[in-house]
């Protein structure tokens, strides 16, 4: 971040407005509240700079939790779309039932077809801006919830983990409490060398017997991530490979 006070530039980089966490972020800062002939080490001692650092650091979660939600978001717009289009549709269909006759059976498709292009287009609409930006600094924001006690719980809702629900496609807390049984009362996670791994380990198949879902971790810094975390949403993580646990 670089640090103006009334239009002066005082530092290139001023690392005290960032945590480390967020050291990708890059941004300018002017003051009108801080003096400008001190030295560097004198402004670190200065109230408004954790002043102006705590701001930042809401501001910046505030923009990635914005972007997080873009998906849900185009999703209402294009069910929005859909209805739209449900008149034109109905008014087309004597068109195209007549068009249907007139076809080849090669030429028709099936209901198993539209299907799998329906599954490809979710697929598609999950690979968002965040999930680009996530995989970049996935890392940055696990390493926020170890460190920045103030603001975990927002941070949280940024995570992202591959589970049993789909090994192949990562999913949000909130993702994963929606689908919870409803006397569930902790979200199971278990850490292994890969996460197919994890998933075939005989460690969690009770819990898939029933219909549960579980997070499957593969990079080190996720377990310790989750550790510090401790619940989400009132719901305790729970380490299945570690002590007794509720089904």
């Amino acid at each position: 971040m670089k640090l103006y006070v009334r239009r002066v530039l005082v530092s290139e980089q001023f690392e005290d407005l960032m945590p480390r966490y967020l050291n990708f972020i890059k941004g300018v800062v002017d003051s009108d509240d801080l003096p400008l002939n001190v030295s560097r080490e004198a402004l670190q001692q200065y109230k408004m700079i954790k002043v102006m650092s705590n701001k930042l650091v809401k501001a910046s979660i505030q923009l990635m939790i914005k972007l997080s939600v873009e998906k849900e978001e185009d999703d209402d717009e294009d069910d929005d779309d859909d209805d739209s289009d449900i008149e034109e549709e109905n008014e087309t269909d004597t068109k195209n039932d007549t068009d249907a006759e007139t076809k080849p059976e090669n030429d028709t498709k099936s209901d198993d077809d539209d299907e799998d292009e329906d599954k490809e287009d979710k697929n598609k609409k999950k690979d968002t801006k965040y999930m680009k930006f996530f995989d970049n600094y996935g890392k940055n924001i696990k390493l926020g919830v170890i460190e920045d006690i103030q603001n975990r719980n927002k941070l949280a809702k940024l995570l992202r983990f591959y589970s049993t629900h789909n090994i192949d496609q990562l999913t949000s807390f909130d993702e994963y409490v929606k689908r919870m049984k409803p006397k569930q009362e902790q979200i199971y996670y278990l850490a292994g060398e890969d996460k197919q791994a994890a998933a075939k380990s005989p460690l969690i198949q009770k819990i898939l017997e029933k219909g549960g879902e579980v997070f499957v971790l593969e990079d080190p810094i996720d377990e310790f991530c989750l550790q510090n975390l401790g619940e989400y949403e009132k719901k305790k993580l729970k380490n299945v490979a570690k002590g007794e646990f509720k089904l």
